[in-house]
Order: structure tokens, then C-alpha cells, then sequence
């Protein structure tokens, strides 16, 4: 069966992905973690808004510089974290790609690139990725992590490139660019009676300076864009690259295992490699591992240690609620599994009594993570 340090060891990229909520956050900076442990020269790229983890990994300063992080066992220098700064790292592209710094600040002015940039669907995930193509190029790394945006859905940071492309669309582009844009809607309204009275909605709804705004936004990134295809191809070949590891992290309810199985299937169509998956927060069951502990039993061992037998009584009955709990993360997980296949790393991580929020919390993970 292949382990989750093999997975490591093959791959230069491991990407966690998953539904929010699930511990990706946690798993990544572990996972991280034991790479740095191993000697590796390892970087995190986390996107967590909480900043816990960043601050449990010793990181301070937030944004889109490489941070060192100083932990015991690992050498100076072999752990880098990041924190992804979604409009920082726009900005960035923006001053990489403008062809001239007139253009440039024109764009950095702008309120709908702005706007944009800040809170536009798919652009964080799209900016993970992104950031990540840099880093890959860049070669300083051996392994880099990528713990991916707290979104609701699993496919939200595989498909932000190409929503971010269809939104860039260059026919759009030029719909926008057509002079009457910076005109009133007035002025719109001789050109196409329908576009006219459309705009006198957007005018009555936003103002018309948003329209020449928008107008004004696609003529200075016009030449931005002509570079743009050419990235979003070179991030769906990283995706894809053998180098690049996919590993979902899910936990056991029916309905996050229902949106991973769905994530599975559509990472193989995509045809990108899902090397692992993670269940997280798992309740196990400890009459699988006693079988001769029965309800009788349990009340004789408890009334030994509490005197008052309504609380035995409440304490069995909390047992019994606990074990139905955890079968049935057994069995959903076993109908899960049948489905994967066998090169695919499966590890179990059992539900901690609380929350991970230090470097010594990612290190207890490790010997669930990477059990042999």
C-alpha cells in the first residue's frame, strides 16, 4: 500500500484541496512540516484568514513574502511559509505584466480593478495558483505545499482558471472597449435602444462612472491580456504536471465524502493526479478494537468509579452514542475507499478533543499522517 511519504518523496508540488471546514489548513502545515523534518527545502503557501496556523508556525509578517520559520529539528532556512495575500498578489501581476508603468498605475487606480481584485469569484483560488507557478519557477524549493482557499466546494480552485479566462475572454474585451462606453447612457441609447435602456438600469443601480470605469479598466489591461492565455495554459500543464500531487482532505460526514467523491471523479477526468486522501476528524470505535467490552460490563466498571448511578447511567449512554457515531464513520469511509483507487494513499486522522493551533499539534499529527 503506498504511504503519504512516498507521496512526498515522488513530488515536487502536493496541492490539499477539499471542502471547507475539513482541516486543510492543519494538514498542509503538517504535512510541510515533516518534509522540512526530512530535509527538504519546503515552503507553505497558505490561504487560512484566521492566520492561526501562521501564527502557530512562528510566521508574523503576512503577505506575499517568504517568511522563515524557525522550528526545532528542522535546519535555518528548510521551512518557508507564506501567507497568500489575494490583492497583494494581484497587484504583483499587475506590476510583472504592464507594458509600461503609465499603464500600470492606471490600473492599480482603478476602482473596478479594485473591486476586482478583492473579491471577484475564482480570483483568490486563482491567484493560488498563480503564486504557485512563480514559486515552481522559481526552483528554491524542493517541495512546495499549497493548502488551497477555504471555499464551499472542492472544484472551486480547479476551475477558478478557467472562469477567470472565460471572464477575459477577448471578445468581451472588446464589446468593452467601444468608445460609447465612456459616454452616457444617453448617448447609448442612439447607438441600441435595448443597450440603451439596459444601461439606464446599471446607470440607476451603480452610477454611470462605473461603466466608464469598466470601459477604462479593460483599454489599459488590453495589453495585460495578451500575455494572459499563455499563463492560464502554463497553470493547468502544472496541474497536470507528474511533479504535482493532489491530496484531498475530507472529513466523514455524508455530505462532504458526497462533494469528494464528486472531486475525485472530476480530478481524473481533468486528468490530475489524485495521489492521497486524508479523512480527517475521524470518531473511532473502541468495542471494534474490545469486543469483550458489553453495555453490562461498561456499567460495572463505571459504577467503581462514580457513586451516583444515574451519572453511570448517562456515561453508557454517552458511550453507546459515541460508538454509533463511530461506525458509522467506518462504514461511510469503507464505501468511500472502494471507490479509489489502489495506488491512491488512504490515512486516517482520528477527531482531536481540540483544535490544532501549535507547532507540536502539527507533530502529533504525523504519526496518523505517515503511519506505515
Amino acid at each position: 500500500m503506498v504511504g503519504l511519504d512516498e507521496v512526498l518523496a515522488r513530488h515536487r508540488v502536493v496541492i490539499c484541496a477539499g471542502s471547507g471546514g475539513v482541516g486543510k489548513t492543519t494538514t498542509a502545515a503538517s504535512i510541510a512540516l515533516r518534509a522540512a523534518l526530512a530535509g527538504r527545502r519546503t515552503m507553505v503557501m497558505t490561504i487560512d484568514p484566521a492566520k492561526r496556523l501562521a501564527n502557530a508556525l512562528g510566521v508574523r509578517s503576512f503577505g506575499n513574502m517568504d517568511a522563515r520559520v524557525t522550528v526545532d529539528g528542522v535546519a535555518d532556512g528548510r521551512l518557508t511559509a507564506m501567507m497568500l495575500d489575494q490583492k497583494g498578489a494581484w497587484d504583483e501581476l499587475v506590476e510583472r505584466h504592464a507594458p509600461s508603468a503609465e499603464i500600470r498605475d492606471r490600473i492599480l487606480a482603478n476602482n473596478f480593478y479594485q473591486h476586482l481584485s478583492e473579491s471577484f469569484a475564482g480570483s483568490q483560488e486563482y491567484m493560488a495558483i498563480e503564486q504557485l507557478c512563480e514559486l515552481q519557477a522559481g526552483g528554491a524549493y524542493d517541495l512546495i505545499v499549497v493548502d488551497t482557499p477555504p471555499t464551499r466546494h472542492a472544484l472551486d480552485f480547479l476551475e477558478a482558471p478557467r472562469r477567470i479566462a472565460d471572464f477575459l475572454d477577448r471578445r468581451v474585451i472588446k464589446w468593452f472597449v467601444r468608445p460609447y462606453f465612456s459616454a452616457s447612457w444617453a448617448t447609448m441609447r442612439f447607438v441600441n435602444r435595448t443597450v440603451g435602456f439596459l444601461f439606464k438600469r446599471l446607470e440607476d443601480a451603480t452610477g454611470v462612472s462605473a461603466l466608464v470605469e469598466v470601459s477604462e479598466f479593460f483599454t489599459s489591461m488590453s495589453g495585460l491580456f495578451e500575455g494572459f492565455e499563455p499563463r492560464v495554459r502554463r497553470v493547468y500543464q502544472l496541474l497536470r504536471s507528474p511533479e504535482t500531487a493532489f491530496v484531498l482532505v475530507a472529513s466523514p460526514e455524508e455530505q462532504v465524502l458526497d462533494e469528494a467523491e464528486y472531486f475525485c471523479q472530476r480530478v481524473r477526468a481533468m486528468g490530475m493526479a489524485l495521489r492521497a486522501v486524508v479523512f480527517n476528524r475521524v470518531h473511532g470505535e473502541l468495542a471494534s478494537k474490545r469486543r469483550d467490552l458489553r453495555r453490562g460490563d461498561l456499567e460495572v466498571l463505571l459504577s467503581r468509579l462514580v457513586s451516583r448511578p444515574g451519572v453511570v447511567q448517562e456515561l453508557a449512554d454517552n458511550f453507546d452514542r459515541y460508538e454509533a457515531l463511530g461506525r458509522g464513520d467506518t462504514l461511510r469511509l469503507e464505501a468511500f475507499r472502494r471507490q479509489l483507487r489502489k495506488d491512491v494513499a488512504v490515512v486516517q486522522v482520528p477527531n482531536f478533543t481540540e483544535d490544532i493551533h501549535s507547532v507540536d499539534g502539527l507533530r502529533s499529527m504525523h504519526q496518523y499522517l505517515f503511519a506505515a
